[in-house]
């Protein structure tokens, strides 16, 4: 009877074993690591790591961490789980991107695939970038052509409560959208930038309404509507006046260099490829001379100047009815 009792416990412990080992196999995760600990590792042993920056080709050209015995491997988010096979398993990864938004998804894809070792920086080379050397440290940073105009400065609030200047996206290129959620163009357009940050997530949008009338309960209401997850304010700055040199009219989008420089500026739909191909051309800091619009180039349907005349009329009417009836 003791044998059997022997037998039986070695079986129930050999099985909670396995169940175990099995059970850490699978629930294997991503190791979130700041900039300093990513350095640390890349001191130590080097030889087993591998950075893998999943930004795009043309954002990790402009910028990408750089050592002389860091193996650093960019394959961006998109093709990802199609180039597997260019990764040694037996390696830790690092994945880093901007700030963290891409590396967080293509962790996922490493661990769903089999990778054991899956570490995500933190922040990514934004952080790096404030105690550590990279690519354009380097050198000497692409210099802006000398017609060049600089992004006006403004500070807002955004929905969320979250005060912040355009001066914090510094070393990143932001898409300032300028709308009225009760213009019929600016709805188009929110579809067109929804999916811009599917396609470049390393891209800043900020959307600002010029609409005096948009509270920030309607703004979130219509940031709901378009699943957008970028930051949302009202025009507390004058940003509008800022950066339209010629007719206030929306949507208007303003796409500004990782220096900080003009680089387009539109005031209708732009489409997806032609929002892209704009986005590509800031991280080069090309483009950066914006011309003051001729009357040709101003858009036929300008969606706020439409609202704004709908509520003057508005105003009048009732003022005119309020004037008779005090009268009578």
């Amino acid at each position: 009877m003791g044998k059997e009792k022997n037998v039986f416990g070695m079986a129930v412990f050999s099985l909670l074993l396995l169940s175990l080992l099995f059970s850490t196999v699978a629930s294997a995760e991503r190791i979130d690591v700041s900039a300093d600990e990513a350095y640390k590792m890349l001191q130590e042993k080097p030889d087993d790591i591998i950075l893998l920056d999943v930004r795009t080709e043309m954002i990790y050209n402009s910028e990408h961490i750089t050592g002389a015995n860091y193996n650093v491997v960019n394959i961006p988010l998109g093709v990802l789980e199609s180039r597997l096979s260019e990764l040694d398993k037996s390696k830790a990864i690092i994945a880093y991107c901007q700030a963290g938004r891409a590396s967080s998804l293509a962790s996922d894809i490493l661990l769903q695939n089999g990778f054991e070792r899956v570490f995500m920086m933190v922040g990514g080379i934004n952080a790096w970038r404030e105690k550590y050397s990279t690519s354009l440290t380097a050198q000497a940073p692409t210099q802006a052509p000398t017609s060049a105009i600089e992004a006006p400065s403004f500070t807002l609030t955004s929905i969320d409560g979250t005060t912040f200047s355009l001066s914090d996206y510094s070393g990143k290129v932001v898409v300032l959208t300028l709308i009225s959620t009760t213009c019929g163009l600016c709805n188009e357009e929110m579809q067109e930038l929804v999916q811009l940050r599917q396609a470049n997530p390393e891209a800043e949008i900020l959307t600002v309404s010029v609409n005096p009338l948009d509270t920030d309960e309607i703004l979130r209401d219509f940031k709901e509507i378009h699943n957008a997850d970028w930051t949302f304010a009202r025009d507390t700055d004058n940003v509008f006046f800022k950066y339209q040199a010629y007719r206030a009219a929306t949507p208007t989008i303003v796409i500004i260099t990782p220096q900080g420089y003009l680089s387009f500026r539109k005031v209708e739909v732009v489409p997806l490829e032609d929002l892209k191909s704009a986005v590509e051309s800031a991280y080069s800091e090309e483009g950066a001379l914006i011309p003051t619009a001729t009357p040709e180039e101003e858009p036929q349907i300008p969606g706020f100047e439409a609202t704004s005349a709908i509520v003057i009329v508005g105003v009048l009417v009732v003022s005119q009815w309020m004037v008779k009836r005090k009268k009578s």
